[in-house]
């Protein structure tokens, strides 16, 4: 039994190819706790087997004795325990909706079954996806390097990058966690036990064929609108955040989008060096052809 939860406030296409996506990985059940509670996306999964919605109302919270403007990051962790509490076999996932496992020549709930009885828990290490100066037909993504492969890569924001090993988002990755342990706390990265201990055995990742695909960059004009609010919300931290709130507070437009393409556009030439630095993961995934088969007639909805 496999159990796949988030919380999410998305475009329909988003939340239709994460639930074909983890349909395809052999989940069992997808819980999905709207933040939206008119999300459209709740009546276009009316009916799918194996999907859960709920509607994060103030009602919700209060149920969760969490209030409906607590920080965000509370209010997920605090759904994600309401889903964990709920599962009663198998193994848990907390993932957020831009992230997607994959698993070479297996599906995730395969890897579960695989997974030795001591093992309580295992984590999988994150891929983030970049943008590729020219269309190549497939998506790459970036895994956490060494320094020397920053150096290579990030020049002079090299520093800047190595809090995060060299990715924008987490470096952590997500965990899969078996059901039944009482007490649990529910984390972004992982579970603990009721003493605090992180309730993960193993970490997967290149060695393995286990990637988390983390769609963390939307594209210049999302990142430009949310650096307000990540400067705000300890979404940047260090040397990162002093280069960019310095940039921003002298009006440098042009210095912000060089510090975004420095972060996330790669030509061929900087692909092939995260490739020389075992740092670069790129595959062809075909989005449309999962809806088709798990999700018939949403194609068109998610696009």
């Amino acid at each position: 039994m496999l159990t796949v939860g988030t919380i999410l406030r998305e475009p329909l296409g988003t939340t239709l190819k994460f639930v074909a996506w983890y349909l395809a990985q052999g989940a069992d059940r997808i819980v999905l706790c709207f933040d939206d509670p008119a999300d459209p996306a709740i009546e276009a999964l009316e009916g799918v087997e194996g999907v859960e919605c709920h509607r994060c109302t103030p009602a919700f919270w209060e149920s969760l004795r969490i209030q409906p403007h607590a920080r965000f990051t509370k209010r997920q962790n605090r759904a994600m325990e309401f889903v964990y509490r709920s599962v009663s076999e198998g193994w848990f996932l907390n993932v957020d909706s831009d992230e997607l496992i994959w698993l070479d020549g297996r599906t995730l709930a395969e890897e579960a079954a695989d997974q030795p009885a001591e093992v309580r828990g295992l984590t999988i290490r994150p891929a983030e996806n970049i943008r590729p100066a020219i269309d190549t037909g497939q998506f790459h993504f970036r895994t956490p390097m060494p320094r020397w492969v920053m150096r290579n890569i990030y020049g002079d924001l090299a520093e800047a990058m190595q809090a995060r090993s060299g990715l924008t988002g987490h470096s952590f990755g997500k965990s899969l966690t078996r059901a039944g342990f009482r007490g649990a706390s529910v984390r972004q990265h992982w579970v603990t036990s009721v003493k605090g201990e992180v309730l993960s055995d193993r970490v997967i990742g290149r060695d393995e064929g286990a990637w988390l695909l983390h769609f963390f960059d939307q594209g210049y004009d999302v990142w430009r609108h949310k650096l307000p609010w990540r400067l705000s919300s300890r979404g940047f931290r260090g040397p990162m955040r002093d280069v960019i709130d310095s940039t921003m507070q002298d009006g440098d437009e042009a210095g912000l989008r060089a510090i975004y393409d420095a972060m996330y556009v790669f030509d061929e030439a900087r692909l092939e060096k995260l490739r020389h630095g075992r740092s670069c993961l790129d595959l062809r995934l075909d989005f449309s052809a999962v809806l088709g088969q798990y999700l018939p007639g949403s194609a068109a909805l998610a696009a």
